[in-house]
């Protein structure tokens, strides 16, 4: 119920505030050039998540302006907002694009059947769609699935969040992901349980190197 009211009053927001920047407020974009620049911080870090070869993410939750950013897109339904969180994420790729131009796959994070109706959609499978359309890179959304429909990580403590989320992900075809170097996108990273989740399963299924590609940790 929750996730239904906060999408039904994004889109309110989405008709009466279409183009305001949810940083400054400016009219014209929904996530402007200048409030994008002032929230990188990063762009690459050695993976301290078992099972991620490398993890890539743009600016840290705590930046107001982005976590701002980021709770209007996943729980309020500013969907606009995947356009700039998708070139975020297309500007942190493309420095290694020659390494990933061959058998790479991006893979969002899979949202349960029962959370993406509710929500309306999931925040992940947006961003990498986006993605997909920016970069030379094919996109394989129903590959990874959410075969558990866990809780809410956001109230969970680290410990919570491991088991919460343990054997919740399941490979639908595991011939496509064997060999394959795998971008696995979500918007955010806190804990890590989730992405050392999924990319257990895909390299259990036989992917070769599975990168995490964030736009906040």
């Amino acid at each position: 119920m929750r996730d239904i009211i906060h999408t039904a009053f994004g889109k309110f927001l989405s008709v009466i505030f279409p183009d305001n920047c949810v940083g400054c407020g400016k009219e014209g974009q929904v996530f402007c050039q200048n409030c994008v620049v002032k929230t990188k911080k990063q762009t690459r870090t050695k993976a301290s998540v078992l099972f991620l070869d490398k993890l890539y993410y743009w600016g840290i939750y705590e930046d107001k302006t982005l976590s701002r950013a980021l709770r209007r897109f996943k729980y309020q339904g500013i969907q606009g907002l995947s356009e700039p969180f998708s070139d975020i994420l297309k500007d942190l790729i493309t420095p290694q694009l020659s390494y990933f131009s061959n058998d790479a796959l991006i893979v969002p994070i899979p949202a349960h059947i029962n959370r993406k109706r509710g929500r309306g959609y999931n925040q992940a499978e947006l961003l990498a769609v986006k993605l997909s359309e920016k970069v030379p890179i094919p996109l394989a959304p129903d590959i990874l699935i959410k075969s558990k429909n866990t809780k809410s990580q956001t109230s969970l403590s680290g410990v919570e969040r491991i088991f919460n989320v343990k054997n919740s992900f399941s490979v639908a075809r595991p011939e496509f992901v064997k060999n394959k170097k795998i971008i696995l996108v979500d918007d955010i990273i806190t804990t890590g349980a989730t992405l050392c989740e999924a990319a257990k399963v895909l390299k259990e299924a036989g992917a070769n190197e599975v990168t995490g590609l964030v736009v906040a940790k």
